[in-house]
C-alpha cells in the first residue's frame, strides 16, 4: 500500500469518527433506542441536535394575515406629517438646515400658509391660502421628496395627492418581508431554534415543533404584538375636550375632568382637560359585554380630531389616584391630547432591558438605549419641550406621560408600566416588551387567520409509516446490490450506510429539523448513492472483461465513471437549488436534504469506495474481484 492510500484512509476514518460523535447526542435522545448517554465533552464539542419537525412531534402552528393596507395607510400618514416640514422649507418658513428641529411656532406658521389633510385611504390634500405659494409646488419637487406619491388633482389652490399604484405592490411585499424578519427575531429571542417562519403573499406561517399548551399563549402574544413605540408631546394648552358636547359624553358614560399642569418653560400652569371612563370589567363568558376600553375607543373614533393631533388612551391604575374608590372588578381609562408628529420612534431603539426602580420598591421598568441618531433626536425633542409632558406610547396606548424636567442627553430613558399592579405580571410584561423592542416593531398589525395546537399522536403515526417505508426501501436496495454485485455490492452497501451517517451528522451539526419530506429526501438520496456505485461497478466490470488486471480495472473504472457520476449528481443538485429558491417550507426542507445528500453521495461513492476497493485489491491482494 502506498502513502497516498494511508492518507486517504486516515481522512475517511477521521470523517467517520467525527460523524459518529456529532450524531451521538441526537441519537441518545430517541425514545426506545437505549443508546448510552453521550459524554459531556462530546455534547460540548458537538452541541448540535437534530430536531423533529412539526409533522413528526406535533406543536404549534400559527397563521397570520399581515394587514398590509394598514401599513400603506400608516406610510401615507407619515408622508403627510413629513410634508408639513418640507413645505415649510419650500415656502421659506423653515431653513433647510433646521428641517430636523422644527419648532411648534414654525409649524404653526406653515399651517397658516397651507393645510395638509388626509383624504380617504391613500390620499393627501394640500390647501394653500395664497396662489403664489400654490405656484411653488411642482411635480419635480414631489418626485424628489416623496417618490411614492403622485398628483391626482389640481383645482384652485387645492392639490390632491395619492399613493402611486405601481408602488403599492412593492410596499405590500415589503410589509410582509419585514414582518417575517421581525417575527423570526422574536422567535429566536425566545430560544426556539427549530421554529420556522414563512411568508406567503400577505400571510405569515409560524411553526413551533414541540410547543405545548403552556407555551401557546406566551408565544402567540409575543409574536402578534405590534410593539409600535413613539414619544409624543402632550398639547396641554389646547383644551380640546372642552369642545366636546356634554350630552354625548353623558350618553357614553364618560366624564370630563381636568388637572393643573405646566405648559412649557415660558408658560405658567394651565388647566388641562381629559376624558375618563370607569366601569366593571367584562366577564369572559359574557360575549355581549362591551368593555369600558372599547366604549372609550368607539367614542374617540366618532370625534372630529384635528389632523395634526390625536387623542390617546391610557389605563388608570389605582396608584395614580389615591382617592380612587374602585373595587377589584372595575377598570378606568383616561385620555391625552397629543401632537401627532413625533421625532423619535421604536426604530431609533438600539437596545432594551429590564431594570428595577429602587424608589418604587424595585418595581420592574423597561430601560431603552437609543442609537446615535435617535439619541440626538431625543435630546433635541426634550430640549424643545422642557416642562411639557411627553407621552410614551406603545401600540397606540400611552404607557405614561412624565413631565420633561430638563433636556435629556445620553440616549437613555425608562418606560414605567404602571397599569400592571401584580409584581410577577409586571415583570412578565416587562420581559415580553424587551423581547419585542429588541427585535423591532411589526410594520403592520397581524390578524390571526388560523391557530392550531397539533398533538404528537398524528406525528407519531406519520413518522412511523414514513420511517417504515424508508427502511423497507433502503433494505431492498441493499439486498439487491449484495446479491447482484457480490463483493462490489457489499462495498456499495457499506458506502450507503456511510452516506446516511454523514448525512445525518451534517443535519445535527447545522441543528436541522427533520420532517417527513426530509425522510423522503433521505430515501431518495440512498437511491442516488447506489446509482453512483452502479456506474463505477459497471465500468470496472467492463475493464475486467477486456482482460485487464484487477488493480488496473479498479483505477480505470473510477477514472472513466467519474464525470458520468459527477454530471448526474450536478443536474440533480441544480434541481434542488431551484426547489429551495421557489418552494415553500416542506419543499425547501426536501431540497436542503437532497442537496446535502448529493454532496455526501459524491464523497462516499467516489472517494470512500475507492479507498475500500484499493484495500481489497492491493492490501488483501485479491486477484479476481467478484463484481457480479
Amino acid at each position: 500500500m502506498d502513502r497516498s492510500w494511508y492518507l486517504r484512509f486516515t481522512t475517511v476514518l477521521v470523517a467517520i469518527v467525527a460523524a459518529v460523535l456529532a450524531l451521538w447526542p441526537s441519537l441518545d435522545q430517541v425514545e426506545g433506542w437505549n443508546i448510552p448517554q453521550s459524554p459531556e465533552w462530546v455534547r460540548t464539542v458537538f452541541p448540535g441536535r437534530i430536531s423533529p419537525g412539526l409533522d413528526i412531534q406535533g406543536g404549534l402552528r400559527l397563521m397570520y394575515e399581515v394587514e398590509v393596507d394598514e401599513y400603506i395607510r400608516d406610510r401615507r400618514d407619515r408622508y403627510s406629517e413629513q410634508m408639513v416640514r418640507e413645505l415649510g422649507v419650500l415656502l421659506g418658513v423653515v431653513d433647510n438646515d433646521d428641517l430636523d428641529s422644527v419648532t411648534r411656532e414654525q409649524l404653526a406658521q406653515v399651517g397658516e400658509k397651507v393645510t395638509v389633510q388626509r383624504v380617504g385611504r391613500l390620499g393627501v390634500r394640500l390647501v394653500f391660502e395664497d396662489s403664489s405659494d400654490h405656484a411653488k409646488f411642482d411635480n419635480s419637487w414631489l418626485r424628489d421628496k416623496f417618490p411614492d406619491l403622485r398628483r391626482t388633482g389640481d383645482s384652485g389652490n387645492t392639490i390632491d395627492l395619492s399613493m402611486r399604484e405601481d408602488r403599492l405592490e412593492e410596499l405590500r411585499q415589503r410589509a410582509v418581508d419585514q414582518a417575517v424578519r421581525v417575527i423570526g427575531e422574536r422567535v429566536d429571542a425566545l430560544g426556539i431554534k427549530e421554529a420556522t417562519v414563512i411568508g406567503r403573499e400577505s400571510d405569515i406561517i409560524v411553526e413551533v415543533p414541540g410547543a405545548g399548551e403552556e407555551e401557546f399563549d406566551t408565544i402567540r402574544s409575543i409574536i402578534a404584538r405590534t410593539a409600535i413605540l413613539q414619544f409624543q408631546i402632550v398639547d396641554d394648552e389646547a383644551d380640546f375636550v372642552a369642545t366636546i358636547d356634554s350630552a354625548s359624553l353623558e350618553e357614553a358614560g364618560i366624564q370630563r375632568e381636568s388637572e393643573r399642569v405646566q405648559a412649557g418653560e415660558s408658560g405658567g400652569a394651565v388647566e388641562s382637560g381629559y376624558l375618563v371612563i370607569r366601569g366593571d370589567e367584562c366577564d369572559a363568558a359574557d360575549t355581549d359585554c362591551v368593555s369600558v376600553r372599547q366604549r372609550m375607543t368607539n367614542f374617540i373614533a366618532g370625534l372630529d380630531v384635528p389632523d395634526d393631533h390625536e387623542l390617546l388612551m391610557s389605563r388608570l391604575s389605582r396608584g395614580d389616584d389615591p382617592d380612587d374608590a374602585r373595587n377589584a372588578d372595575e377598570e378606568a381609562w383616561r385620555t391625552y391630547y397629543v401632537y401627532r408628529t413625533t421625532d423619535v420612534t421604536g426604530e431609533d431603539v438600539e437596545d432594551a432591558f429590564v431594570s428595577f426602580n429602587p424608589n418604587e420598591g424595585n418595581r420592574p421598568e423597561v430601560s431603552i438605549q437609543f442609537n446615535s441618531a435617535g439619541a440626538g433626536e431625543f435630546e433635541d425633542m426634550t430640549g424643545r419641550n422642557v416642562k411639557r409632558r411627553m407621552a410614551i406610547v406603545l401600540d397606540d396606548l400611552a404607557a405614561s406621560a412624565p413631565v420633561i424636567q430638563t433636556r435629556i442627553g445620553g440616549g437613555r430613558c425608562q418606560i414605567t408600566l404602571g397599569s400592571m399592579m401584580d409584581y410577577d405580571a409586571l415583570l412578565a410584561e416587562a420581559n415580553e416588551l424587551v423581547v419585542v423592542l429588541r427585535a423591532g416593531a411589526l410594520p403592520a398589525p397581524l390578524r390571526p387567520a388560523n391557530e392550531q395546537l397539533i398533538g404528537p399522536t398524528l406525528g407519531r403515526d406519520s413518522v412511523s409509516k414514513g420511517a417504515t417505508g424508508a427502511v423497507v426501501g433502503v433494505s431492498l436496495v441493499l439486498l439487491f446490490m449484495l446479491i447482484y454485485y457480490q463483493v462490489a455490492g457489499l462495498v456499495a452497501d457499506i458506502m450507503v450506510l456511510l452516506n446516511l451517517l454523514f448525512l445525518l451528522s451534517i443535519m445535527a451539526a447545522f441543528e436541522a429539523t427533520l420532517t417527513l419530506p426530509g425522510v423522503a429526501a433521505i430515501a431518495l438520496t440512498v437511491g442516488m448513492a447506489v446509482d453512483a456505485n452502479v456506474l463505477i461497478t459497471e465500468r470496472i466490470r467492463e475493464e475486467l472483461r477486456q482482460g485487464k488486471s484487477t488493480r488496473s480495472a479498479v483505477d480505470q473504472g473510477f477514472s472513466r465513471a467519474f464525470w458520468s457520476v459527477f454530471d448526474s449528481q450536478l443536474t440533480t443538485f441544480i434541481a434542488g437549488v431551484v426547489l429551495f429558491q421557489y418552494g415553500t417550507g416542506p419543499i425547501k426542507g426536501f431540497a436542503v436534504m437532497l442537496m446535502i445528500g448529493i454532496v455526501t453521495s459524491l464523497f462516499t461513492g467516489i472517494f470512500c469506495s475507492k479507498v475500500m476497493l484499493d484495500w481489497i485489491v492491493r492490501g488483501l491482494k485479491v486477484e479476481r474481484l467478484r463484481v457480479g
